[in-house]
């Protein structure tokens, strides 16, 4: 009868345990498939006019998935610059812009390292590959 209880126990622990594992292992996977919402859009300026006529036009770039991750996370670096990184009396033409929701960068892939940002506009000095791998991908 002794005998009877402890198994009764032991399947008891055991079906706990494995209810336990089975739910740390659901949350687990369901937070390493969250879902990243890019709402990035890379845009390459183009010259319309003619000799007489300065006219411009941003046309998107096609970009991969892989591509924008990276992109997105100097988007948001660009973002958190501080008035450190301002750069007072510099202009840029803006052949790239990178635009997400209401906010946009744009810069010209160049030696300066030149970006304008549209919440505070100004340009900051920012080092990065991003100027290049853009100009790139926009080829």
């Amino acid at each position: 009868m002794e005998n009877n209880k402890e198994v009764k126990i032991a399947i008891i622990v055991a079906v706990i345990m494995l209810t336990i594992c089975l739910i740390i292992f659901i949350f687990h996977n369901a937070q390493k498939e969250e879902v990243i919402n890019l709402d990035l859009k890379v845009y390459k300026l183009y010259e319309l006019g003619g000799e007489d006529k300065e006219e411009y036009e941003y046309r998107p770039c096609n970009i991969s998935t892989e591509d924008l991750v990276s992109i997105n996370n100097d988007f948001k670096k660009i973002f958190n610059l501080n008035e450190d990184n301002k750069e007072k009396g510099k202009q840029i033409k803006g052949n790239y812009k990178i635009v997400s929701g209401e906010n946009f960068i744009a810069f010209d892939a160049g030696e300066e390292n030149l970006v304008y940002r549209s919440d505070l506009p100004a340009i900051f000095k920012y080092d990065t590959t991003l100027y290049e791998n853009v100009a790139k991908l926009c080829e």
